[in-house]
């Protein structure tokens, strides 16, 4: 299956198909959700594999109205913000759902983060009212000393702290709630995620009503959905809206992703869409617990946020026989930008997905044309209000004609694939040559030892960015660090994208709690392995 897209051969612009939305561009999210899950309120949408309970529309409803009912009561608005930084639990769920439902926008961050980094994000938006796991109460109490918001412990909960069990009680007009108009029409924002953070400190991406009206033909009532992330990801985001849209199944967890934990969820609840970032598809196809029996439901794999190697791709194929395998290319500022189906080209982004342009633009701003490198532009004709408080970093990354300015660098070929080379600010200059750690990775990868590889830049005051590569091997493994170098010199003779710094071996590459690599946590251990060898 193949996405259709044309190609404007004057202006040099790429486009998917036209979007044809399913609802009006005004409608609020919120208002979505009472519908559907008031007309089908025996389907199941969640299922807390950890509390073992399982979630009717019916009763995820009600949760959701009264702790909206609440939310009114104390006056919150659109201009208002909530906080949730919790990991994946039954009331999770209902919290996301009143904020939609009294179109008070939400921020989600991830509850693993450091006092500092938490400090970070809510000192933004300010949260009138944040909810949080009990153990992480204080870390969030001190990260919100400045204006003190108003907390509640959704699990483990804290003595003297409210919890959300307060605010679950039947009301007496529950029965005849209608959710909020918005106030600002579609571009009102929905929710509030931080940015990756890989290249510096996180923002407050502002993510609308109207960008939220998914359409997907993918999924039903029937299907059943496992995301290991939480509200904080958009992959996490999209998962939840899902099960509250479409009205398909979520399972959750708020234990970390491991394999054998994985396979007993897909075998247990027939689970047939799964999002898994590459590192846990590795993981996963290195396990021998995991057989094509035990994932036999599967249907649908939807993997993205960093390089995945063609060795990988095909055991999981081989796991999944029947299962298609999708890559996207995604920002948490646009949503989805392209997809990849199947294996046919596993090195391209794929194509551009219906209601998305994409231009190629040179350093001095011209629109490039086929097979030629320069940063993405991508314009989505959707609403994006930028980064919550932040006008100057907003103007920066859209410019006036709605194109945002992703900061990767990329190409279209023949046959309008857009191949992703790197992050424009991760170009590194070798002997003044520049070279992009993304083309290096992907040569180690090919090596069939290899699990994983993040490839970084030490810098030298003479020759510049020396290329060095972090290697995770797969067991077994007895592959050296002089066979990796010499098959990046076979590979690319290039001076600049030779192994000038070496290779170091790790069990395990550093990544955030959605499992991205961090390329900068990579240099450190890089650093501090070579300093340590013999």
């Amino acid at each position: 299956m193949e996405l259709p897209v044309t190609y404007d051969a004057k202006e040099r612009i790429w486009s998917g198909a036209e979007r044809v939305p399913l609802y009006s561009v005004e409608t609020s999210v919120g208002k979505i959700i009472c519908k559907v899950m008031r007309t089908f309120p025996k389907n199941v949408c969640q299922i807390d594999d950890v509390a073992g309970v399982a979630v009717t529309f019916e009763q995820a409803i009600a949760w959701a109205i009264r702790i909206a009912q609440t939310f009114k009561q104390k006056g919150l608005k659109h201009l208002d913000v909530i906080g949730i930084a919790a990991r994946n639990s039954t009331y999770v769920m209902p919290v996301g759902l009143a904020c939609l439902l009294n179109a008070t926008p939400f921020q989600a961050v991830n509850p693993v983060s450091d006092e500092a980094t938490l400090t970070h994000v809510f000192s933004i938006t300010k949260p009138t009212v944040i909810f949080c796991d009990g153990k992480e109460y204080e870390k969030v109490r001190a990260a919100t000393k400045g204006w003190q918001p108003e907390i509640f412990t959704v699990v483990d909960p804290v003595d003297g702290v409210p919890h959300i069990d307060s605010l679950l009680q039947p009301t007496e007009t529950e029965m005849f709630y209608q959710p909020e108009p918005l106030k600002e029409g579609g571009d009102q924002t929905a929710a509030l995620l931080c940015s990756s953070g890989t290249t510096g400190l996180p923002k407050a991406v502002c993510i609308s009503h109207r960008s939220l009206l998914l359409d997907s033909i993918m999924m039903n009532s029937e299907t059943v959905i496992y995301s290991a992330s939480g509200l904080d990801w958009y992959s996490g985001l999209t998962a939840f809206l899902l099960s509250a849209v479409v009205g398909s199944t979520r399972i959750i967890t708020d234990k970390p992703f491991a394999p054998d934990s994985f396979v007993q969820l897909v075998e247990k609840y027939k689970i047939n869409m799964v999002v898994l970032p590459p590192r846990y598809m590795s993981a996963l196809i290195s396990f021998p617990g995991a057989k094509r029996e035990a994932l036999a439901s599967i249907r649908c794999v939807f993997y993205g946020g960093g390089f995945t190697s063609m060795t990988t791709l095909k055991k999981m194929q081989d796991l999944c026989p029947t299962a298609m395998l999708i890559s996207s290319y995604a920002l948490t500022e646009t949503g989805g930008v392209t997809l990849n189906m199947g294996l046919g080209n596993v090195n391209t982004a794929g194509r551009p997905m219906p209601g998305v342009k994409i231009r190629i633009v040179d350093e001095v701003g011209n629109n490039q044309g086929y097979n030629e490198t320069g940063e993405i532009y991508v314009h989505t004709g959707l609403p994006w209000r930028g980064y919550y408080g932040n006008p100057l970093e907003s103007q920066q990354t859209q410019d006036h004609e709605g194109w945002l300015h992703t900061g990767d660098l990329g190409y279209f070929d023949d046959d309008n694939l857009l191949y992703v080379v790197d992050r424009k600010k991760e170009i590194l200059k070798y002997q003044g040559n520049q070279y992009w750690p993304s083309e290096i990775e992907g040569v180690i990868a090919e090596l069939p030892q290899v699990e994983e590889v993040c490839v970084i830049g030490i810098y030298d005051e003479q020759q510049g960015d020396a290329a060095g590569a972090l290697v995770v091997t797969r067991k077994g493994s007895s592959i050296t660090r002089k066979d990796i170098s010499d098959h990046v010199a076979k590979r690319l003779p290039s001076i600049q994208k030779q192994l000038h710094a070496g290779v170091q071996f790790t069990d395990k590459l550093p990544a955030n709690p959605n499992g991205k690599t961090l390329r900068r946590a990579a240099r450190e251990e890089f650093v501090a392995k070579k300093g340590t060898r013999e």
